[in-house]
C-alpha cells in the first residue's frame, strides 16, 4: 500500500508540470528588456509584447533593467523562475561579445537560456558627416590613406556590434583610426553629424531617420546583399571589402528549462508576428531583415555569431578596460 501511495504521488508530482503548461499563462507575463526605454531593443519589446499579450490573452508587462550594457538585465532572466512568466527581450552585444570578454560572466549565452525566437536582423550602415569629402567607400579609404592619423571613428561603446564592425573595415582595408567610443547610438549620430566623427557604424534602426534627411551619409551597408528599402547604398562587401558581413539584432529569450510547449508557443506567436505586413514593412523601413527561426536555428544563429564576433576580438585585441 505504501509503495502504491508513493507512486501515486510520484505521477501527481510529474504531471503537475503538464498540467501547469496546459492551462498557462493563468498570470501576467514580464518581458525584461536589459536596455534604457526608447532604444530599438526596448522599441521592439513592446511591438512583440502587445502582440503576446493580444495572443495569449494576458498581460506582457515590459521591464527595464539596464547596467553593464545589457549584461544586468539579461542576468536577472537567466536567474529567473523556468515557468514561462519571465521572459526577455535582449541583444546581439550581451548575448554573443560581452560574455566572451568578461573573466567570470553570469550566465553562459547557450546553456542558460532557452532561445526562444528573433524576428529580424539589422545590419549597419556605415555612415559619415554631410561635409565629408567621401561618397564613397573607396573614396573614404583614399582619404583616411591621405590623411594618416587624422581621422576617427565612433562607436556606440566599447565591444559593441558598432565598434567591432567598424574594427573589420579597418583591417579590411588597412586603415589606421583613432576609436572614439560613446555612450550609445545618440550622442554618436550628434557627434558624427556635427562632424566631430569622421565615421560611424550605426543600426539601421537608430540612423536611418538622419540618412534619409541628409543628416548623415551612407557610404555602405555591412549586409551581404543590399537592402530593397535602401537599393542606392551599396554593400561594403561589392566595395572592396569582400565577404564582409556583420549585424546587429535582438530577440526573446526565456531561462533555461522554460517548458518546451511554452517555447514554442511563444516562438509560434512571434514568426506570426514577424511575417505580418505591417511589421514586415516596419523593419524594412528600419534597413531590416526578417528572420524565420525555430528555437533550435535560433541557438545555432547565437553560436555562429559567439564564434565569429570572437574571432574580431582576438583579431584586434579588443579589451573591456
Amino acid at each position: 500500500m505504501k509503495r502504491m501511495m508513493m507512486a501515486a504521488a510520484a505521477m501527481l508530482l510529474a504531471a503537475a508540470p503538464a498540467m501547469a503548461q496546459g492551462n498557462w499563462p493563468e498570470r501576467p507575463i514580464r518581458m525584461i528588456v536589459p536596455f534604457p526605454p526608447g532604444g530599438g531593443t526596448d522599441v521592439l519589446a513592446r511591438v512583440v509584447a502587445q502582440h503576446l499579450q493580444a495572443a495569449l490573452g494576458q498581460p506582457v508587462a515590459v521591464e527595464n533593467r539596464s547596467g553593464g550594457s545589457g549584461v544586468v538585465g539579461s542576468e536577472a532572466v537567466a536567474r529567473a523562475a523556468p515557468d514561462g512568466y519571465t521572459l526577455g527581450m535582449t541583444a546581439s552585444g550581451p548575448m554573443t561579445i560581452l560574455p566572451q570578454m568578461m573573466p567570470n560572466p553570469p550566465y553562459d549565452p547557450i546553456r542558460s537560456f532557452a532561445h526562444v525566437a528573433i524576428p529580424s536582423v539589422t545590419p549597419l550602415f556605415m555612415v559619415v558627416p554631410p561635409a565629408s569629402p567621401a561618397r564613397t567607400v573607396g573614396e573614404f579609404v583614399a582619404h583616411a590613406r591621405a590623411n594618416p592619423g587624422r581621422l576617427n571613428y565612433c562607436s556606440i561603446g566599447v565591444a559593441s556590434p558598432s565598434h567591432l564592425s567598424a574594427a573589420m573595415f579597418l583591417t579590411a582595408f588597412g586603415l589606421e583610426m583613432e576609436h572614439i567610443p560613446h555612450r550609445g547610438s545618440a550622442p554618436a549620430l550628434t557627434d558624427t553629424m556635427a562632424g566631430l566623427c569622421h565615421m560611424l557604424f550605426d543600426s539601421g534602426t537608430s540612423s536611418t531617420p538622419q540618412i534619409r534627411d541628409g543628416a548623415l551619409r551612407a557610404l555602405g551597408v555591412s549586409a551581404a546583399r543590399r537592402l530593397p528599402a535602401f537599393a542606392a547604398v551599396p554593400t561594403i562587401a561589392e566595395q572592396g571589402a569582400a565577404g564582409y558581413e556583420t549585424s546587429t539584432w535582438s530577440g526573446v529569450i526565456a531561462p533555461a528549462g522554460t517548458p518546451a510547449p511554452i517555447v514554442a508557443r511563444l516562438n509560434a506567436e512571434i514568426r506570426r508576428l514577424a511575417a505580418t505586413p505591417a511589421e514586415q514593412q516596419r523593419v524594412a523601413s528600419q534597413g531590416g531583415l526578417p528572420v524565420d527561426f525555430s528555437p533550435a536555428e535560433f541557438t545555432a544563429f547565437i553560436q555562429r555569431e559567439i564564434e565569429g564576433w570572437g574571432q574580431v576580438i582576438r583579431a584586434n585585441n579588443i579589451r573591456l578596460d
